[in-house]
């Protein structure tokens, strides 16, 4: 075929086949394609076919399998096992397609740990037989270092199932984690459980609570974030009680929890015992936390209570100037960025923090933390500036003491709290909008990381952005940095 651009030369290849129907041509080309993983992308698309034979197809199975194991780079491999996946549940033979989703298994599991294993993993686990889902889970939990993350995607196929024999199986396992890890994993799974209204005994939040006082602080913290009824909130609270920080703050978290669960009297018990022992704490801390005491009280109105606690000053406030700048005119749209890394607040988060405070400093914007693990913001930007070394990080205390940077949810922020809710994507539904045709303050939506902004949100925000014109994915801190100029603009 001479010099030829595969990806262009696998989906020609696979077009004339819907087209014109499978030919021996057909097969000739895509083997004589030179990059392993197309050769296989090709291979399997054309073996789809309803023309072709099932023992046919069963023969091509290790052709495929070899032209894969060709890739040496993990991610690349990786991806390549989520499009053969993808393909393969397309084949119309049974036969055919388990053998090559047993191949697909054992190549996963002759990854290297890290975020390769994450994503084929994520790729095959909804299309792997439900008895070969407990071996998934093992080479998941195997994930050293990312155990956690890896484990997601497979314990949601698993609970799909309602299988609570292999739901039982791989709980064995998870207690012989880590116990932050098991406290992680058994965190998911009582969410997937209760989402799945699937009752388990005991359930995964029973089997966390011995574990917690061994888990680490931000781990605990999200399961309280996860709790959703006044019994779930009750649990954590007496097993968490005690008087250091870390408990006085589990108190004032699961209280924000228990308001929105609707039981304003437990948010009001926890939030008062928390405040009976946060002075026993050095003065900085005491001051962080009766802060959020007081936001506390103001959600469940009593004003009164909160201004004992941390009198509250003019919303009215000037915005601050840092040391080696002068004052920048605020123009009220805002920078939201929505929180789509797993897990805890961790580097992830604080980096993007932090390179987003130097943007909305410069460019005169607001900052929304849309959907982030954590009901601390002074903490939060406290932690930034001690663990970023982002030079846009010295803006951060300026931008909290003028009340430009906040925590909302994405129901509040899809309410036009902090301006008209835009989603930017380089795939916008209906077309991009124009942004000079709205009034007023705009939100920008960014989505934090590669996977972008996820699906519940762009179904229920209409108006979208794109930002290249065509429709190019761009790395979050270079869209972060061409958004605040085009919100400057208007």
């Amino acid at each position: 075929m001479g010099e030829q651009h595969d990806p262009s030369a696998c989906r020609r290849i696979l077009r004339e086949a819907r087209d014109q129907g499978l030919s021996r041509q057909l097969f000739d080309l895509a083997q004589d394609l030179q990059d392993g993983v197309y050769r296989a992308e090709a291979l399997c698309g054309l073996c789809a076919s309803d023309e072709m034979e099932e023992e046919d197809r069963v023969e091509w199975v290790p052709v495929i399998v070899e032209s894969m194991l060709e890739e040496d780079r993990a991610w690349r491999l990786a991806e390549s096992i989520g499009i053969i996946a993808k393909s393969t549940s397309n084949w119309p033979g049974a036969r055919s397609r388990k053998a090559l989703i047993e191949h697909l298994i054992a190549i996963t599991g002759g990854l290297p740990t890290g975020d390769a294993r994450v994503d084929a993993l994520k790729s095959i686990s909804s299309k792997v037989p439900e008895q070969r889902l407990p071996e998934l889970f093992l080479l998941a939990i195997e994930n050293y270092g990312m155990e956690a993350k890896a484990v997601r995607p497979v314990m949601k196929s698993i609970v799909a199932t309602k299988n609570l024999d292999m739901i039982s199986e791989i709980t064995a396992s998870i207690t012989e984690a880590t116990p932050d890890i098991a406290v992680k994993i058994l965190d998911n799974l009582h969410r997937l459980a209760n989402e799945a209204n699937l009752t388990l005994e005991p359930t995964a939040l029973e089997l966390a609570l011995p574990l917690l006082d061994s888990a680490d602080f931000e781990t605990v913290r999200t399961l309280c974030i996860h709790a959703s009824t006044p019994a779930e909130v009750r649990t954590l609270s007496e097993t968490l009680d005690g008087e250091n920080e870390d408990a006085i703050r589990y108190a004032v978290t699961l209280a924000g929890i228990a308001d929105r669960a609707g039981d304003a009297e437990l948010a009001r018990d926890l939030l008062e015992k928390a405040a009976s022992l946060v002075d026993s704490l050095d003065e900085r801390t005491a001051g962080r936390i009766k802060r959020n005491l007081a936001k506390g009280f103001v959600r469940l109105g009593d004003q009164e209570r909160a201004e004992e606690l941390a009198p509250m000053h003019d919303s009215d406030v000037v915005i601050a100037q840092s040391d080696d700048d002068g004052e920048v005119e605020g123009r009220g749209h805002t920078m939201g960025l929505v929180g789509t890394y797993e897990g805890a607040v961790a580097t992830p988060h604080l980096r993007a923090l932090a390179r987003a405070a130097g943007i909305a400093w410069g460019f005169g914007l607001n900052i929304a933390l849309i959907d982030w693990p954590t009901e601390n913001l002074d903490e939060l930007c406290e932690r930034a500036q001690k663990e970023s070394g982002t030079a846009g990080v010295n803006h951060l205390p300026a931008l909290l003491a003028s009340r430009r940077i906040q925590l909302l949810s994405i129901d509040e922020a899809l309410s036009g709290r902090v301006g008209h809710p835009i989603a930017t994507t380089h795939q916008p539904v209906g077309g991009s909008v124009d942004l000079t045709a709205f009034d007023g303050r705009l939100c920008m939506f960014i989505g934090l990381g590669r996977q972008g902004l996820p699906k519940s949100l762009l179904d229920n925000c209409p108006d979208q952005f794109e930002l290249t014109g065509i429709g190019a994915s761009l790395e979050t801190a270079v869209a972060m940095g061409a958004i605040a100029q085009r919100l400057a603009d208007l």
